[in-house]
């Protein structure tokens, strides 16, 4: 009898490849900082160790506990899976309007963005009228304004909208 719960859904993707995937990403970070620590100086000099000798190792030593993960990863016969496509799915639906909210934020600013995260989160998901959803994003909003902004006097990302309201 499998472990696996999701035998009879249909994967995404297998452990086996998200465990080479992150294994090369993090082999290439090591790599980066080693690349990186050599050339500020990764050497010992005559006053003791250059600005990039400890970090060199420390990239070193990731680049050689990565290629262990790496080699057993590999060697792996089994194959499992690491999410189905329905949980995949489920994922990204909370994911992907979180990456454009984010990118939104850049332009119209944080509450801006917010309001209009909050308003079509509430009635894509939620199922929420739009009444509902428009005044629950604008009126959270609104309070974390006024909370952060004029009550503790601590700025926070704004953008065109506010500038006009000379904040």
């Amino acid at each position: 009898m499998s472990m696996d719960k999701h035998e009879d859904e249909p994967s995404a993707a297998s452990t086996k490849s998200l465990e080479i995937a992150t294994a090369l990403f993090f082999l290439l970070i090591g790599g980066l900082v080693m690349w990186d620590s050599y050339r500020i100086g990764a050497k010992w000099g005559d006053d003791g160790p250059q600005s990039g000798y400890f970090p060199f190792y420390i990239g070193l030593l990731m680049c050689i506990a990565t290629l262990a993960n790496l080699l057993t990863a590999i060697r792996v016969r089994r194959k499992t899976s690491f999410v189905s496509q329905e949980k995949l799915k489920l994922v990204l639906a909370i994911f992907l309007p979180c990456l454009v909210y984010l990118v939104v934020m850049q332009f119209v600013g944080l509450y801006v963005s917010s309001a209009i995260f909050i308003a079509i989160f509430m009635r894509w998901q939620g199922k929420f009228s739009w009444v509902k959803s428009i005044l629950t994003g604008l009126g959270t909003s609104i309070i974390l304004f006024a909370m952060f902004e004029i009550w503790f006097k601590v700025p926070l990302f704004k953008g065109p909208l506010e500038a006009a309201f000379g904040y």
